[in-house]
């Protein structure tokens, strides 16, 4: 009966899965809907934070097979740049889009790094293989 338990992810960890994955088709909506007006410069400097979520969803598509600890840690990492860097962009907007943009990051970005450091979480990329 063990065995059953271990191979099914919790629900912590699936709603970290499930929470990143959101926050990629949010970017690629946000991207698509406010790059309309922007030059090439504004485009690259909208788009750099949204690859590092982008990074962080394909990084999730591994959770349920074998994910370990050190992807579990990069997750965490590359998003606390992210909403660092989100942060920033929120005290420095100047249009609603601008920080409607940045709020999404940590408004989605925060549970996840919470949700990886529960100890469910914690305790699924620890398991043997």
């Amino acid at each position: 009966m063990s065995d059953v338990r271990e191979s099914v992810m919790p629900r912590q960890a699936r709603a970290a899965q499930l929470l990143l994955f959101a926050l990629a088709f949010v970017g690629l909506v946000v991207m698509l809907a406010l790059s309309g007006g922007l030059s090439s410069y504004g485009v690259g400097n909208m788009i750099a934070p949204w690859l590092l979520v982008w990074v962080c969803a394909l990084l999730a598509l591994t959770y349920d097979g074998g994910a370990r600890n050190g992807t579990r840690l990069t997750t965490f990492v590359v998003m606390l740049f992210v909403v660092v860097g989100s942060f920033k962009q929120v005290s420095g907007a100047t249009a609603p889009g601008e920080f409607l943009d940045a709020a999404l990051r940590i408004a989605l970005g925060l549970p996840v790094m919470v949700l990886l450091f529960l100890p469910e979480t914690t305790a699924w990329f620890d398991r043997e293989k």
